[in-house]
């Protein structure tokens, strides 16, 4: 079964070769494209939230996401499976050009970039309760695990892994931030047209969802 399902993602790995594509994965798969993305999402949590406590919270367990999901893939997992990655595996790397000739030498199970991003796909959903801004941050990530596998960074299962221990760590941290900002102001449901139900203003989350919308679309026009 796990076969089956990595050489669904080797076919679409070896799909590689238009010049168009190459040039998409590569920019989205790069970290320092996403920046005024995070940079967003730190504006709307400052924003929306009363004072320092609540934003250093907010924060704090954003950050949080990342460091576990990174810490599992690239400190505990990938040493421990120690699986190449496609682009260095001799049954695979072969059969299809590199774009970039991207050929990270750590190992691929499992995928770091799709718990990372889904990790934060999820906390921000329920942090916000928009639906948006989840469909957006869901698709952000959904496109980062289709660079992976465009690249040849990694397999199929490595891809789906990382989003599961993702959302898991999106969830987890965010019910405890939940839990310490009940502490300092209580329980409070949002009702306003103005606002999600957990107090998100709308024009603070289209200011997130146009800056992922710019970069996407200077991605495909440069």
């Amino acid at each position: 079964m796990i076969e089956f399902i990595d050489n669904i993602g080797i076919q679409l790995f070896l799909g590689s070769g238009s010049a168009f594509l190459d040039g998409l994965a590569l920019f989205f798969t790069n970290a320092f494209t996403w920046v005024p993305l995070y940079i967003s999402l730190l504006y709307l949590i400052i924003k929306n939230n009363d004072n320092m406590q609540q934003i250093f919270i907010c924060f704090g367990f954003a950050v949080l996401c990342i460091a576990i999901s990174s810490t599992a893939a690239n400190v505990v997992a990938k040493p421990m499976v120690e699986r190449l990655r496609p682009c260095n595996d001799p049954t695979v790397m072969y059969l299809a050009d590199i774009a970039g000739n991207l050929r990270n030498k750590d190992f691929s199970f499992f995928s770091s970039h799709a718990a990372n991003t889904m990790s934060l796909a999820a906390f921000f959903s329920l942090l916000t309760r928009s639906g948006m801004l989840s469909i957006a941050l869901v698709s952000w990530s959904l496109l980062n695990c289709w660079t992976r596998l465009y690249l040849g960074q990694h397999f199929l299962t490595d891809i789906l892994t990382g989003l599961a221990w993702g959302i898991v760590t999106g969830i987890c941290c965010y019910l405890l931030c939940r839990k310490a900002i009940h502490r300092i102001i209580g329980r409070q449901n949002f009702i306003s047209s103005q606002y999600t139900s957990t107090g998100y203003a709308y024009l603070d989350i289209d200011v997130v969802l146009s800056v992922l919308f710019l970069i996407v679309v200077i991605g495909m026009i440069i």
